[in-house]
């Protein structure tokens, strides 16, 4: 019942990830490069934000593949888990073991095997393979905490950063206002996720939620550099966009790759989770509504 219910919080959260995205994001990358595109020398009609998507989602994609290779190098043991499992089914074959039943505990009654084979051996080979499963599962989900954080940590920076080059006090409020909701749901969607993935490991979890909670502020901090630096305006608009846009892309692969995909691969009600993505969707899709109104409102 515990895991059904974080299954549904975690696919509320990827529906928040998945309107965040594509209601907020984006929108706002396409029109800092709209105004980029007009005040600067570029005046093109190439979908550079889309590439700079691509880019960013490639780069995560990297990202974990590079770290895998990583893990898989410094975890012999698991291999030699995976050898050892390999070298008893062989011998299970040997002697002409075809079948088997578990009687609820390591030993294993076998059916048709060779009066030289005793059947803990077997009990053995299915106790070596949980083993080996488990490191794997654990590698995988240290390894997807990770790229969550690292991913997510990346968009918080972004963020903070476009409070950050702020220039007048009814932007930064209103800016300040949108981002704390947006990020109060962000934030529990974030610690579910990586409270999920290290359930086990405390200290992991909390340092991980630490480290993204102190990103916006840093994100703001570099912002308030850049706006205040010598840089002319226009170089200062194409790098905060191009910065967006990366993070665009990460936010791409952490949606539909890390909580979207894991969750649809579960046992669980399909129909169920589509409806928590869908909450968690117009979740985000309502206070873009709201923060429209707000704005109109201060406008007139």
């Amino acid at each position: 019942m515990i895991q059904r219910i974080l299954s549904l919080l975690s696919c509320f959260a990827g529906g928040v990830f998945l309107a965040t995205c594509f209601l907020d994001v984006i929108p706002h990358v396409n029109g800092n490069f709209h105004v980029f595109n007009k005040n600067s020398s570029l005046n093109t009609r190439y979908p550079l934000p889309e590439l700079l998507f691509c880019i960013g989602f490639f780069a995560v994609y990297l990202l974990e593949e590079l770290c895998l290779r990583l893990f898989a190098h410094k975890t012999p043991s698991t291999h030699s888990h995976t050898r050892a499992s390999e070298a008893h089914e062989e011998r299970l074959n040997a002697f002409g073991c075809s079948e088997c039943e578990c009687d609820g505990r390591d030993k294993i009654q076998t059916k048709n095997c060779g009066d030289g084979m005793d059947s803990i051996a077997y009990g053995q080979l299915r106790k070596v393979s949980s083993i080996a499963e488990s490191l794997n599962k654990a590698e995988t989900t240290t390894l997807q905490s990770i790229t969550f954080a690292a991913a997510m940590s990346f968009h918080s920076i972004l963020e903070g950063l476009a409070l950050g080059v702020q220039d007048s006090t009814t932007g930064i409020m209103s800016l300040f206002i949108s981002l704390m909701i947006h990020k109060g749901i962000e934030a529990f969607s974030v610690g579910l996720q990586i409270s999920k993935s290290n359930s086990r490991r405390l200290k992991v979890a909390a340092i991980t939620i630490l480290i993204y909670s102190l990103m916006t502020p840093v994100g703001s901090i570099i912002g308030m550099c850049i706006q205040n630096s010598n840089l002319q305006s226009v170089l200062k608009e194409g790098l905060v966009t191009v910065l967006e846009a990366l993070a665009v892309g990460t936010f791409i692969y952490v949606t539909f790759f890390e909580v979207l995909a894991a969750e649809r691969a579960n046992e669980f009600s399909n129909i169920m989770q589509l409806i928590a993505i869908i909450i968690g969707f117009s979740v985000v899709a309502l206070f873009q509504l709201l923060e429209l109104f707000v704005m109109s409102v201060q406008q007139h």
